[in-house]
């Protein structure tokens, strides 16, 4: 919530105000008076005030579908579902642009190799020294800036893959200090990206649910302090022993910010911190770049764990 007296200086901090509540989305915004003349806004409706709504006009963005280049060599992919590959990559690109703030038209945009299988996927990447990644579905290959999968079984995770490594692809190029935790996060839930007639939208990615869900019911799931000040060699070798749910809780985390245009806000503020050089672990900047500080962040997290957020959410 914020407050606001009637200067003209004043009013322009509100109007700006007012851009951070209601975000890229369609974010309702209520404005009352209280008894003593004050003006408040803010996201959340109380019933037990006269509240008015607060029409809110998002700022324009000059984004423009990029044109992407899809080989598959011996795959057989149709032409709707390479303009399903395409659609879903610009998806990825449209989210950092016009969500998050970034201009994505100013960046060069990955090219796509699918190949036909697992066994022409581990061969193209031994070729490549990318040995480690073998055992993966999908790489991000900055040194020509590639994303390389193979067909698997359902062409649609073969497709969210895609999706996956095109967000590690525009971190690295626009936030290479952006923690691991947000790294992999915005990456897991790049996945379930779609666009219809009224705009971009997140579906809930179901497997982090339930593995989250399994955390918590366990009482293995991380505190939320604890995560946000793990630092990211820490958070990556935890996710490489497969050991840990910490993947899982960054793509909910991250899903659970996203899910509120005053919480979208946090996670821009964090990325263009982080765009700018700050290392700072992300615990030390919630205080500054969340309303309420890390106490209400946790109290948010905890309170949306209990039902894991709504099934969509629209951007």
């Amino acid at each position: 919530m914020i407050s606001g007296s009637g200067t003209f200086a004043h009013t322009a901090v509100v109007f700006g105000m007012l851009m951070v509540l209601a975000g890229p989305g369609s974010a309702k915004i209520y404005k009352w008076v209280d008894e003593n003349g004050q003006v408040h806004f803010s996201d959340r409706q109380d019933h037990r005030l006269e509240q008015e709504e607060v029409q809110v006009k998002p700022v324009a963005s000059d984004w423009s579908p990029f044109e992407i280049d899809v080989r598959s060599p011996g795959a057989d992919l149709s032409d709707d579902e390479r303009q399903q590959v395409v659609a879903g990559v610009n998806n990825v690109y449209e989210f950092f642009d016009r969500v998050l703030s970034f201009d994505m038209n100013r960046t060069v945009p990955v090219n796509i190799l699918i190949l036909r299988d697992s066994k022409a996927y581990r061969t193209y990447l031994t070729r490549r020294s990318q040995g480690m990644a073998v055992a993966s579905y999908g790489l991000y290959i900055p040194s020509e800036h590639q994303i390389v999968v193979y067909l698997r079984e359902s062409r649609e995770l073969t497709f969210q893959t895609i999706k996956h490594e095109v967000s590690h692809a525009v971190l690295d190029t626009i936030v290479p200090y952006a923690p691991a935790w947000l790294n992999e996060g915005l990456a897991e839930q790049m996945e379930t990206i779609e666009r219809d007639a009224s705009g971009l939208y997140f579906e809930r990615h179901e497997e982090n649910r339930w593995v989250v869900a399994q955390a918590r019911d366990q009482g293995v799931l991380t505190d939320i302090d604890k995560f946000l000040k793990l630092p990211s060699n820490q958070w990556r070798h935890a996710d490489f022993s497969g050991r840990s749910s910490l993947r899982a809780q960054s793509g909910q985390f991250v899903y659970f910010l996203l899910s509120k245009p005053t919480r979208r806000n946090f996670v821009e503020r964090l990325m263009h911190n982080f765009n700018r050089g700050d290392r700072t672990l992300s615990y030390y900047l919630v205080d500054d770049n969340y309303l309420g500080g890390v106490t209400m962040l946790g109290l948010d997290w905890r309170r949306w764990l209990h039902d894991q957020g709504e099934g969509i959410v629209r951007l």
